[in-house]
């Protein structure tokens, strides 16, 4: 899986994306807003950053920087109801590499990422030439109303 498969499918989900830098690297940042019932009446407004590290190693070092600076640059360009209102900001990072770490995989899968208030920082590594995709396995406590969707969009983005 390269960048340009990652543009190509959220051009098929009508989701509006736009190429940028994050960590020097080039990158696609695609946005999606949804207002749902069973998300006890609130708006989430989420972010999909992926990012190319080529050859380089991701490791978890390399996914904290990514998530860091992808939850910035949401936190930046978000322009909705205020965080916490009735409304969340989700980030989910994408790293393709060739080179991808064993406990960056499991970091990945176990999602073992911060949570942020009123918001969530979801990273996944994707080993560019097999396309094999490590997210997370289960539904955390903090914020389970929104991760089906988080799975649901990363399946859509990678598959």
């Amino acid at each position: 899986m390269k960048l340009n498969d990652i543009k190509l499918r959220l051009e098929v989900l009508s989701i509006l994306f736009s190429e940028h830098s994050i960590g020097g690297r080039p990158s696609v940042i695609g946005y999606d807003k949804k207002f749902k019932w069973r998300w006890f009446a609130t708006q989430l407004n989420t972010f999909l950053v992926a990012i190319d590290f080529g050859n380089e190693p991701v490791n978890v070092p390399a996914i904290d920087a990514a998530l860091a600076e992808s939850f910035s640059y949401a936190q930046k360009h978000y322009n909705g109801w205020p965080r916490g209102l009735q409304s969340g900001l989700g980030v989910i990072t994408f790293l393709l590499s060739s080179h991808l770490d064993a406990a960056a995989i499991d970091y990945c899968e176990n999602l073992k990422a911060g949570k942020k208030w009123a918001g969530f920082a979801v990273p996944v590594v994707i080993h560019s030439d097999s396309g094999q995709v490590h997210a997370f396995q289960r539904n955390p406590l903090w914020g389970r109303i929104y991760y089906p969707y988080f799975k649901q969009l990363i399946h859509k983005t990678t598959s």
